[in-house]
């Protein structure tokens, strides 16, 4: 005698569906997350660096003709991490954009499946 095909009850199809998009729901706002926290503390970074340049570069207008060979290196050092620090905040912000597309795309197709 065959048996009849089952299929799960609605509140448990809904339940798995809502467990299932939740775990994606979570890992997109887990990096969003991530992203913005080292995108603000690399700025803190840069900014310092930035202000330890100007403090560096000091404030005459000839000050560059007579300045000792170890705080133009030092000038130099912050600039460098100045510029890897911009090149690396302008990613995570294409990441962060690109996350935040995939988020609301996320929430148009999902609205209210997830818990």
């Amino acid at each position: 005698m065959a048996r009849a095909f089952k299929v799960r009850s609605a509140a448990r199809d809904a339940e798995t569906d809502s467990e299932r998009l939740s775990s994606i729901s979570a890992a997109i706002e887990t990096a969003i997350a991530s992203i913005r926290k080292e995108r603000d503390a690399l700025r803190a970074r840069v900014d310092a660096a930035r202000d330890q340049a100007a403090f560096a570069t000091g404030t005459d207008y000839d000050e560059y003709l007579t300045r000792d060979a170890k705080d133009a290196a030092r000038i130099k050092e912050y600039e460098q991490q100045m510029a890897s620090g911009e090149q690396r905040t302008q990613e995570l912000e294409r990441q962060l954009g690109g996350l935040d597309a995939i988020q609301e795309a996320f929430n148009q197709h999902f609205a209210g499946k997830v818990r």
